[in-house]
């Protein structure tokens, strides 16, 4: 076991005190801090990272579920090293665009053609755009607590409380960013998962001004709740019926099956936004749809797209060659091994909570599971929303986490990659035994 958390004479602690002279909390990502001081990584192999200190820890994590196969994966390695002795970025195009847009439109049942940009967010941007394009309407519906990046919009009630968030019949639209404009009250409705009437109403009330609902099927900050049969059907009917779009946000749900959550449940959604896995550890992002709504983005005809898109390091060749590296690895039985790694993990957690008679579940699905710390059943955001005592508890578990070489987030949201094996796995659950052991003292 390491030394207590937190490690005060490390040379992680060293570096986020050099960092923070010239990087707003010394680091540039919100997701990566820990207090007192991040974990800085040195190297990852397979299931495992090692700091930058010689600590290893079991990554259940997986860089927020981008990495699926395993770090330093071999195959992605030599095919980006054939890439980058050829040039990593160019103002031409380049084939291994077609090859990964090609394979995702072949396994992707709603994606007949892809339009690649550089992250989650960029893509869940560019499908409201498009959808706002090809509706010529401007408002959208999302799901309260549900986290599709950091555009205005996309992040309204993404950190809504009980102080703000309204009735639960209508929730208000929350700004998560200060300064946020505020028309986006107008521009943005907000329904709680699961919610089959309020969807409906909703839809039905914003009428000729809505353009798309966006929905993750399975959102990590809602906590992972099962979707309903008769709330993906309402969306869908109503969707039709008012003549919006469904924007599916597949960024991490895509690692669920070989088609994508969509397959999984049936759903066929008019924009697709991809990030994540298909990078195959590089930034990435993608809009994926029927061709008559991609069509936005087309100036094939001489006038200027819909939607203009560009991005200097969009469809870039390193980052194309790793996601189709990564991406043809993935078969079924892949899928299957993440299903039994996932199953083996959410049933072992559950065990280890009754075996300490804590009042403690998991949800989740495939290599994704969330853990929370108390017995309410999880059908929406508010269900999984954490007091200040239970963010406390998850707080202090993630350090016990580290101290025996296990990385997990503050928030309870867990993820493992293909090269987890079974020992990892009992390696991870005695972990979570002996630090929910040392938190009750």
């Amino acid at each position: 076991m390491a030394n207590n958390y937190p490690f005060l004479s490390s040379r992680s602690a060293e570096l986020h005190e050099r960092g923070k002279a010239v990087i707003p909390d010394g680091v540039s990502r919100s997701t990566v801090i820990i207090r007192p001081h991040p974990i800085y990584v040195d190297h990852g192999d397979g299931a495992w990272v090692t700091d930058v200190d010689g600590n290893r820890y079991l990554d259940c994590n997986n860089n927020f579920t981008s990495i699926i196969l395993g770090h330093a994966n071999e195959e992605i390695q030599d095919a980006v090293r054939r890439q980058l002795s050829s040039g990593t970025a160019f103002s031409l195009a380049t084939e291994p665009e077609i090859l990964l847009a090609e394979l995702l439109c072949d396994r992707i049942r709603a994606c007949e053609q892809i339009r690649f940009c550089n992250s989650g967010t960029e893509a869940v941007m560019g499908a409201i755009k498009a959808a706002r394009a090809f509706t010529e309407r401007p408002a959208i519906i999302k799901i309260e607590g549900s986290y599709h990046g950091t555009y205005d919009h996309a992040e309204a009630s993404l950190g809504s409380d009980p102080a703000n968030w309204g009735p639960s019949d209508s929730p208000t639209t929350v700004p998560y960013a200060v300064g946020a404009p505020h028309s986006l009250s107008d521009e943005v409705t907000v329904v709680q998962f699961n919610d089959v009437e309020g969807a409906r109403e909703a839809i039905k009330k914003m009428g000729s001004q809505l353009a798309a609902v966006l929905l993750d099927p399975m959102p990590s900050r809602v906590g992972m709740p099962v979707l309903s049969a008769d709330f993906k059907k309402a969306i869908r009917e109503e969707t039709r019926e008012v003549g919006a779009l469904l924007i599916l946000d597949e960024v991490i749900s895509l690692r669920l099956g070989l088609g994508g959550a969509q397959a999984l449940h049936g759903i066929d959604p008019d924009l697709t936004a991809m990030a994540k896995i298909i990078g195959g550890g590089f930034p990435v992002g993608a809009i994926g749809g029927k061709s008559e709504v991609m069509a936005v983005f087309s100036a094939e005809h001489g006038d200027r797209a819909a939607v203009p898109s560009g991005g200097t390091y969009t469809a870039n060749p390193v980052t194309m060659t790793a996601g189709y590296a990564c991406m043809r690895q993935l078969d079924e039985s892949s899928f299957e091994r993440l299903d039994y790694i996932g199953n083996k993990i959410r049933s072992g957690l559950d065990d280890v909570f009754e075996s300490l008679s804590l009042d403690w579940h998991t949800t989740g699905a495939g290599s994704l599971f969330r853990i929370h710390p108390h017995g309410r059943r999880i059908n929406s955001y508010r269900d999984a929303h954490l007091d200040s005592d239970e963010s406390a508890v998850m707080q202090s578990l993630q350090h016990r986490l580290i101290e025996r070489e296990v990385y997990f987030s503050s928030y309870g949201m867990g993820c493992m990659n293909l090269a987890t094996s079974d020992r990892d796995v009992d390696h991870f659950l005695d972990a979570m035994k002996g630090s929910l052991e040392a938190l009750r003292g």
